[in-house]
């Protein structure tokens, strides 16, 4: 996500309200338990290069490696409409559309071959589809937006705004409208169907390091980084920001992460470069308290979609799973050899996906509390991570310049 999303790529759950057409978002927002495999063998740890980074060399279980990418990827996307069909984004400032079990540049006849997306003059920092699966941005360092056609592989259009490097984005829940932040205190909305800028939301003081749709698409949530510390929800149709929350019990440093829960009930759980995780409502204004149990930046949060728990991971190496009716840490820390970049949610069972500097990817059973698999095959940090839209399936991007895709279950 933009879990991310929120972050990049993070995905929310379809309303059982009736379809809306094409076009009606836009009106509107201008108008009013199965078995799992056992913990990989084999997973001691060599030190790697980097500060704080250690290698852990593990099989490659990986069924497809995509490697068109010429340097790190950072950003990957799954399509919540066509579940064969994925993004990523590197720091080769290009992008690409390729199909699961495809290789890199190979086409076949009567279905689309991979896509290069060329055109960002830097890092392609965050990437996601459209609802319909039809639209794909993705967002550069270069502080340009890039709408593609999907079945084409075609640009449709370049989206700019006051030329600061683009953090994240993140879609209309249901329609074709896409919303941006910026590293100078920006946030951009924009119609994706002709281009139009719809709304900007000034009033952040620092970079707006993450943010999204609610999961009724009436509101947009930021959260900003250094110098901020703040948490705004904007509406969409006027611009204007309807609740801030910041200060005391709030974060006192910068935000880098947020999560909304899916059920509309406006809890929300944000993390910080301190550490410090809050849960918070967006609703009432009201915090509901402060998670201390990290001891480094918390970069990646979210809250389960069918559990009352939430989670958290950080640069200090663990992931933390806290009860949100007591707000205390359930369990032990689950331990990583290294940094924890990413995590996300199974969309049905209670597991979580963490990403980690060490170049593996892990799964974790919260009934339990312990790694029940360890998926292998980057030869250097894994940056990014996304599941299939049925939770069968995990994409992970890394430093080493690779998209490999793991089976959940084994």
């Amino acid at each position: 996500m933009p879990d991310s999303p929120a972050h990049p790529g993070s995905h929310m759950e379809e309303d059982d309200e009736e379809l809306i057409l094409e076009g009606d978002v836009v009106d509107d927002l201008q108008g009013e338990d199965p078995e799992y495999g056992s913990e990989d063998e084999g997973d001691d740890g060599a030190e790697g290069e980097g500060e704080g980074r250690v290698h852990t060399i593990l099989e490659d279980d990986s069924f497809h490696c995509f490697d068109g990418h010429q340097d790190a990827v950072v950003a990957v996307a799954w399509n919540p409409a066509h579940p064969d069909l994925v993004a990523t984004g590197g720091c080769d400032d290009v992008a690409y559309l390729w199909r699961v079990g495809q290789d890199a540049f190979e086409a076949s006849a009567g279905s689309m071959g991979t896509s290069e997306l060329q055109g960002h003059g830097d890092t392609v920092a965050a990437l996601a589809f459209s609802a319909s699966g039809n639209m794909l941005a993705t967002a550069g360092m270069d502080g340009v937006c890039k709408l593609w056609s999907v079945p084409e592989g075609r640009l449709l259009h370049s989206l700019e705004g006051t030329g600061g490097s683009l953090q994240w984005l993140a879609w209309h829940p249901r329609g074709e409208v896409v919303v941006a932040g910026t590293e100078d205190c920006m946030l951009y909305m924009w119609n994706a169907a002709n281009g139009a800028v719809m709304q900007v939301f000034s009033g952040h003081c620092g970079m707006v390091s993450a943010g999204c749709f609610t999961p009724d698409g009436k509101a947009v949530v930021s959260v900003g980084g250094e110098g901020d510390s703040s948490l705004r929800v904007w509406n969409p149709r006027t611009g204007e920001c309807s609740l801030t929350i910041q200060g005391h019990p709030f974060h006192e440093g910068g935000i880098n992460c947020l999560g909304l829960h899916r059920d509309g009930s406006g809890a929300v759980i944000t993390g910080g470069d301190d550490g410090v995780c809050c849960i918070s409502n967006i609703t009432t204004g009201r915090v509901a308290g402060r998670l201390l149990g990290h001891e480094d930046s918390v970069e990646a949060v979210g809250l389960s979609p069918h559990l009352p728990l939430a989670a958290s991971g950080s640069l200090d190496g663990k992931l933390l799973i806290w009860d949100c009716g007591t707000l205390a840490q359930r369990g032990n820390p689950c331990e990583h050899p290294s940094s924890v970049t990413r995590m996300c949610w199974h969309p049905t069972d209670p597991l979580v996906f963490t990403a980690c500097l060490d170049g593996a990817s892990r799964c974790w059973d919260l009934r339990t509390g312990t790694c029940v698999r360890t998926y292998g095959g980057h030869e250097d940090a894994v940056q990014d991570i996304c599941l299939s839209p049925d939770g069968s399936m995990l994409l992970t991007g890394a430093d080493d310049g690779t998209a490999r895709v793991f089976r959940v279950r084994s």
